[in-house]
Parts: C-alpha cells; sequence; structure tokens
C-alpha cells in the first residue's frame, strides 16, 4: 500500500469522516497525531485510548495510526523538564502508542541537544515493545527552510540504520501560517534530497504541506516528494464550517469566540493582527471547551453539523487525492 498522505486527528468529527474516507473511497491514509493532540494521559483532542476506540471499529488496510512528532519537548507540558524526564514522557506517549496498535511512530528529537543519541535511545525502546513498528525519522524544526542536502543525507543515513523506516522528513521550503501557505517549494533542492532517499531506499515525507494548490500538490509529484501532511488545515475548515453556520442560522458564536481569543492557541499562526483568522487557526484547541459543545448543540436543532463539515473536508481531500496520485 502506497500511503502518501497524512492528516491530523483534529475533532472527533474530522476523525470519522478521515476514516470513512479512507474506507469507503479505498484511499491510503494516515493519521498522524502529535502529542498535544492526542496522548496517552492529555489532549486537546482526545487520549490516546480514545483514538484507538473511534477508529477501532472502522479500521481498514487504507489506514494508518500514526504518532507525529514524537520526540522531547513536543508536548507543552515538558517545557520545564530536564532532558532525561522529558526522554521519560516521550517514552510513555511511545508505550501508550503501541499498546494502542499504532502502526508508524515519527521519531524528532530535533528540539535536544544531541539529537541522534536520544533518537537512538527512542527508536531502541519502541523495538524492543514492537520489533515490527514502523518509522518516520527526523531532526529539523519546519521554519519554512529548504533543508541543505548534506543534512538530510546525514539524517537518512542514521534513519537507515533501523528496520522498519519509512519516512525521513526534509525541509522543502513550505511553511504553513495563518490559514495560507507562505513558503515556497525549492524545487531543485527537493529533487535531490528525493534522489539520495530513493537511493537509500527511504521515502521523502515533506511536512507543513498545508493549503496547497492543486498546482502546487502536482508540483510535488512531479519533483518525487512520496508523501507528506496537512493538519491545521482541516482543524480551520471545521472551524469556518461553524461559524458560518452559526452566521446563517443566526445563532450567536460570540462566547465561542473569545474562549479562542483568550486561549492564546493563535499567537504561533499570525503574521498580521486579523482577528477572523485568529479564530479560524485556534478554534480546533478549543472544541473540547463548553462553549463550542452549546454553539454545536444549537447548530443541530438546525442542521446536521457532521454532515456540513463532511462536505468542506471531502473537498479537499479530493483535491489532495486527485492531484497526488
Amino acid at each position: 500500500m502506497d500511503f502518501k498522505l497524512g492528516l491530523g486527528p483534529m475533532s472527533f468529527i474530522i476523525n470519522d469522516i478521515l476514516a470513512r474516507y479512507s474506507r469507503d473511497r479505498q484511499r491510503p491514509l494516515m493519521f498522524i497525531a502529535s502529542r498535544n493532540q492526542v496522548d496517552a494521559d492529555s489532549g486537546y483532542v482526545m487520549t490516546t485510548k480514545a483514538l484507538s476506540a473511534q477508529l477501532d471499529p472502522l479500521r481498514n488496510p487504507y489506514l494508518m495510526v500514526c504518532r507525529d512528532h514524537c520526540g522531547p519537548y513536543f508536548l507543552d507540558q515538558e517545557k520545564s523538564l530536564t532532558l532525561q524526564q522529558a526522554v521519560l514522557a516521550t517514552k510513555r506517549t511511545i508505550a501508550g502508542d503501541i499498546d494502542n496498535g499504532f502502526d508508524l511512530i515519527h521519531i524528532d528529537t530535533s528540539r535536544c541537544p544531541d539529537p541522534y543519541p536520544v533518537a537512538d535511545e527512542l527508536f531502541n525502546f519502541c523495538l524492543k515493545l514492537n520489533p515490527r513498528i514502523q518509522f518516520e525519522f527526523g531532526t529539523e524544526e519546519n521554519v519554512g527552510v529548504a533543508a541543505g542536502v548534506k543534512k538530510y543525507q546525514d539524517d537518512v543515513r542514521f534513519a537507515s540504520q533501523y528496520p522498519n523506516m519509512q519516512f525521513v522528513v526534509a525541509q522543502t521550503g513550505s511553511l504553513t501560517m495563518e490559514d495560507r501557505q507562505v513558503g515556497s517549494f525549492d524545487i531543485p533542492m527537493v529533487r535531490k534530497l528525493v534522489n539520495f532517499a530513493n537511493q537509500a531506499r527511504v521515502k521523502l515525507k515533506e511536512h507543513n504541506a498545508d493549503y496547497l494548490t492543486a498546482e502546487q500538490v502536482q508540483l510535488r509529484k512531479t519533483a518525487g516528494v512520496h508523501a507528506f501532511n496537512i493538519a491545521p488545515q482541516l482543524g480551520v475548515i471545521q472551524t469556518k464550517c461553524i461559524l458560518g453556520l452559526a452566521d446563517h442560522y443566526r445563532i450567536d458564536s460570540t462566547e465561542f469566540k473569545t474562549t479562542v481569543l483568550d486561549s492564546k492557541k493563535w499567537t504561533k499562526w499570525m503574521i498580521e493582527c486579523d482577528t477572523d483568522i485568529k479564530i479560524a487557526v485556534a478554534g480546533h484547541y478549543c472544541f473540547g471547551s463548553d462553549t463550542y459543545s452549546k454553539l454545536e448543540s444549537a447548530l443541530y436543532k438546525h442542521c446536521n453539523v457532521a454532515v456540513e463539515v463532511e462536505a468542506k473536508i471531502v473537498e479537499c481531500l479530493d483535491l489532495y487525492y486527485n492531484n497526488l496520485y
């Protein structure tokens, strides 16, 4: 099975849409759960066990459940921990993932002073728990700057030591900010990276590929990119859909909007200071709030919210799949 697209589990509604889409249309799809979204004992979407329970009835050969950015300091609660403590917390995440049937784990030690020794420890920890677990690897923060060839070669050489290695992450120039793609795709550089990945028999994966046009997706296919991830775009789609429905049915969404703005979760996504965009890009962080539940319940009296969101999400998925495969 050729898995090319990773999608974030941004909400209960979106998770259901993605799983059914993969099953019903027989399109390979990777769930890519970040540690802040989904973790053993926490998660602004749900816990690892809850995600597994939701997906189990919908599991099919076209669906992979994956851990995204699994490494020290990728959980907000770890900011004040020592490296040893953060490694232990990461191992708790991994143990929960493997216990709940995850298929692939992305080991990401980009926030460690010396990334390779920590990655080695985490790879071996995974393999002791499940020798068949599949892997993705990367050691660079995604800031929209294309990776140097040497840096990617170093990562690929390191990653190739371990069994079941599927993807090695490369910076291609893409960057998601606000509700749009603001990066630039470095074609000559990417082709060099893809060639090196092919030689090493691993696949190049691009992160931050949200908000691409059909032409931009096709460009990546032409350049040979093996796979890429989108996540915040899905949350933004649901948020905009919900608020659009509220406006249509004249339901007051002020409380939810205030919750989102007060959360400050929009900070890392912003370039300007547009209030509507702040709400759009950070709404998914607050889907678990009482104010969101109240708004969604009010909407269900007028329409089927899940069906409305599904139409928008499927439109996005079709654009990617139709131009990637």
